[in-house]
């Protein structure tokens, strides 16, 4: 019996060992294949023929199989990694390439795992080296090492597994003493999934590492490049909150970002238990060992959490899951079934809701929380929602509903809002969400400027609140918050504090306002005052009703504008214009006046005709009545037997320019008996009108004609000189020097004289005649048909009889007489055959 056992312990001892040499076999044979395959395309041989060479040269330099393949791979191919580093000068000669031999024909190719099973003995002797170990070894042996690791982790089962691999096939012949492996999860933290060489215990603290903790694993993620630590000294200085306990045991330390196909998936962390200072191919080489490990990650099944939870995933204890539904802008519910005893979904219940939730209650996440929809959501139940909800539970069948409106009562308070349903099958239960239509997110962000820019707030009410709803500017406009009597808080505002900030006088308009809302007439608007710091603030309320398809209240909702200052600019209007309708009054009354008095001033001469001379004039006020001006003329028979022949025109308009135009006209009539030259008469009125220190300026013509020889003497102050007819003929006089009066009371003006010839006539005017408002009195007719030429064109066309009257009425009519803008004075004398 104990011999039976001897040789069944045997039997098993055997049977692990050969088990032990295959699993090894495998993890080198893919090194081996890519071998032969270099050499069959260097030497044009068969496989077998390529399996003989290695072993030849393997048996000739007393070498490992597999060392002696990846040999041959690091100098057909170095590892990516190893491509762009400089080499460091080799120890020695490197290998020649192996010179063709015949293919042994006692080698079959069927033996090649038997020999790499023995060529592979005592792979694992020497593994820990000294902490230098590695550092002068060439790119060609660190290539060798790097293809020996990648036919290791081939086969790797699981990351633990991939740790050992790494570290006995590459790290420990570079004296590695632990590694560990860690993946980035979705909310940023580091899970440790695989190690070699580390305690229990620490794995077991380290085991989710967060992402604000500051250690070289979580540095090289957010970097995305190798953090080293050279002792244990400058660990302590860089991350003083460990107090020397690492997670990784070691005097160096190293820890790599792990890339793999463009993807950051966590990192590996290396320890050396002595000093360790690698040269560039070194760290060249980790880097690619990196990526050979993310690779090997990548094709490991429940790694890395990129596809569905795995069975018994419980999101509530999840905090990377819970972190990325709070980071959603919409609300998500995790539903799961409620199932009765037959298994079928009898209800859901809410497992966890993310931190954007508030639903149409207005209750947040914590008040969801372990409740059933059932319970939460009666109005869902009634509307079919919930039993289509219940059905994507039960049949794994997502589901995405239409906007439609929805009524939830809560504490005897209505609320409505027309929203979008969607529900994704998640483990046993839902995945919910919605998003609501009525933008009110979007209304609440131009509210909160239109209030910041006029001043306006919104306010809503629901049947059974006893507060109403409102902006922060709502309690601003009726009373600053937190004084004595203010109406508003940060809950609302209560209506009877409101309306007892009202105006006692608006108190009833407001009452009837809130009436006619509450009976359904909508829109409604209502002015009222509150009182303020300052007297009393005027304010604008307007409102809307929103009732549900049966008829029923669900909402009053408006807004209050503090309409102050449009108040007192429409008091300002007023007032203005009322003063403008009574300057307007004064105005007329003024005008009035100052046409009555140039009319009594500038009728026609009553006396006796004039022997030997026939006379016409005419006074045409400005066709605009607040241009009425100054103009006059003046035709006065002397004692001597001439006649004074005047015409002036007085700066401005209304009743200064008629009083000052009455004052100089008289004078001038005064002044006439004095038989003076009329140089001499302009001289005095000069002299007068600046004295009176007067507003106004004023140019003036003056003649005196003796009827019975035709001698003229005329002089003239700033106004244009008067027009000659004489057989058919008309031309302007040649005008003598003479300052217009009012401005210096020294000037002097010259006398001009001649003779009219019997028939002549002689026409004296003001400049009200020939210009319009744009235009020049002097221009030639091709710029300025209403100058004097045209005056004079005009003279000339007159055919009808020689009658003064006639020739002026005919001037008027040419010149399309009144002059909107001017008076016109004209005087017409002709001496008579």
């Amino acid at each position: 019996m104990d011999g039976e056992q001897s040789g069944l312990e045997a039997t098993v001892d055997r049977l692990r060992t050969e088990l032990e040499g295959l699993r090894t076999a495998m993890r080198t044979r893919a090194v081996i294949e890519q071998a032969k395959g270099v050499l069959v395309g260097r030497l044009g041989c068969t496989p077998e023929e390529a399996f003989e060479q290695l072993v030849s040269r393997s048996q000739a330099e007393n070498r490992k199989l597999a060392q002696l393949a990846a040999d041959l791979l690091a100098n057909a191919a170095p590892p990516p990694a190893a491509r762009d580093v400089p080499a460091d000068p080799p120890a020695e000669p490197p290998p020649a390439e192996p010179p063709p031999v015949a293919p042994a024909q006692n080698a079959p190719a069927q033996n090649a795992p038997a020999q790499a099973e023995s060529a592979s003995e005592g792979e694992n002797e020497g593994e820990r080296k000294h902490a230098d170990a590695g550092a002068g070894e060439s790119v060609e042996g660190l290539a060798t090492r790097f293809h020996l690791a990648a036919a290791a982790l081939t086969t790797a089962a699981d990351p633990d597994e991939l740790a050992e691999r790494l570290y006995r096939a590459a790290l420990a012949p570079l004296g590695a003493g632990a590694l560990v492996l860690a993946v980035r999860e979705p909310d940023g933290a580091l899970r440790l999934v695989g190690a070699y060489g580390v305690a229990s215990r620490q794995l077991s603290q380290w085991q989710r590492i967060p992402p604000r903790t500051r250690v070289p694993l979580t540095e090289a993620v957010r970097t995305g490049r190798p953090v080293w630590v050279a002792d244990r000294r400058e660990f302590a200085a860089r991350y003083p909150e460990l107090a020397g306990d690492d997670l990784v045991p070691g005097t160096t330390v190293c820890a790599l970002p792990l890339h793999a196909r463009g993807r950051l998936l966590g990192a590996l962390k290396i320890g050396w238990p002595e000093p360790h200072r690698p040269v560039p191919a070194v760290e060249a080489h980790l880097a690619a060992l990196a990526d050979l490990a993310a690779d090997t990650l990548l094709r490991l099944p429940g790694v890395l959490l990129t596809e569905a939870p795995p069975a018994g995933f419980d999101p509530a204890g999840a905090p990377w899951f819970r972190a990325v539904l709070d980071g959603l802008l919409d609300p998500v519910l995790v539903l799961g079934a409620v199932r009765d005893r037959d298994g079928k979904v009898a209800d859901l219940q809410v497992e966890h809701a993310n931190a954007p939730t508030v639903d149409l209650a207005g209750r947040d996440a914590a008040e969801l929380r372990g409740r059933r929809l059932t319970e939460l959501y009666p109005g869902m139940v009634a509307s079919g929602t919930f039993d289509r909800l219940r059905t994507a539970a039960a049949d794994g069948i997502p589901y995405r509903g239409e906007a439609e409106r929805y009524v939830e009562t809560v504490a005897g308070s209505t609320r409505a809002s027309a929203m979008t349903v969607c529900a994704t099958p998640f483990q046993d239960g839902l995945l919910l969400t919605w998003r609501s239509h009525d933008e009110r997110d979007r209304r609440i962000a131009q509210l909160a400027q239109t209030a910041r820019l006029a001043r306006v707030g919104t306010w809503e009410w629901h049947p059974g609140e006893r507060r109403i709803a409102c902006s922060d500017d709502v309690p601003h406009l009726f009373g600053a918050p937190g004084a004595p009597g203010a109406p508003g808080g940060t809950d609302g505002l209560d209506p009877r504090t409101a309306l007892g900030a009202i105006a006692p006088a608006d108190r009833e308009a407001v009452r009837a306002a809130a009436l006619a809302l509450l009976d359904g007439r909508t829109p409604v608007t209502v002015d009222f005052a509150v009182r303020a710091a300052d007297g009393y603030r005027n304010l604008r309320a307007l409102g809307e009703t929103a009732v549900a398809d049966d008829g029923r209240l669900l909402s009053l909702s408006g807004v209050v504008q503090d309409v102050t200052s449009w108040r007192r600019a429409e008091q300002a209007l007023s007032d203005t214009r009322d003063r403008l309708a009574d300057q307007r009054r004064r105005t007329g009354d003024e005008q009035r006046a100052v046409r009555a008095l140039q009319q009594a001033l500038m009728r026609a001469p009553a006396g006796r005709p004039v022997p030997g001379l026939d006379s016409a004039g005419r006074y045409l006020p400005a066709e605009r009545a607040h241009k009425v001006g100054g103009d006059w003329y003046e035709l006065l028979d002397l004692p001597d037997g001439t006649v004074l022949l005047a015409v002036g025109d007085v700066s401005g308009h209304g009743l200064p320019a008629a009083v000052a135009m009455s004052q100089l006209r008289y004078a001038l009539r005064g002044m006439a008996y004095d038989d003076a030259e009329p140089g001499r008469l302009l001289d005095r009125l000069d002299r007068m009108l600046c004295h009176q220190r007067a507003d106004h300026i004023a140019a003036v013509t003056v003649a005196r004609l003796d009827p019975r020889t035709g001698h003229l003497a005329w002089a003239r102050a700033g106004h244009l000189p008067p027009v000659l007819l004489h057989d058919g003929t008309a031309r302007s006089l040649e005008p003598p020097p003479g300052l217009i009066l009012g401005v210096n009371p020294r000037a002097r003006r010259s006398t001009a004289e001649l003779d009219l010839a019997p028939g002549d006539t002689l026409l004296l005017y003001t400049d009200g005649l020939i210009e319009r408002r744009g235009t020049a009195p002097g221009a030639g007719p091709g710029t300025d048909p209403g100058g004097v030429t045209r005056l004079l064109h005009a003279c000339t066309e007159y055919r009808a009889a020689p009658d003064p009257a006639g020739l002026v009425d005919h001037l008027l009519r040419r010149f399309g007489a009144p002059n909107p803008f001017d008076d016109i004075c004209l005087l017409a004398v002709r001496r008579r055959p």
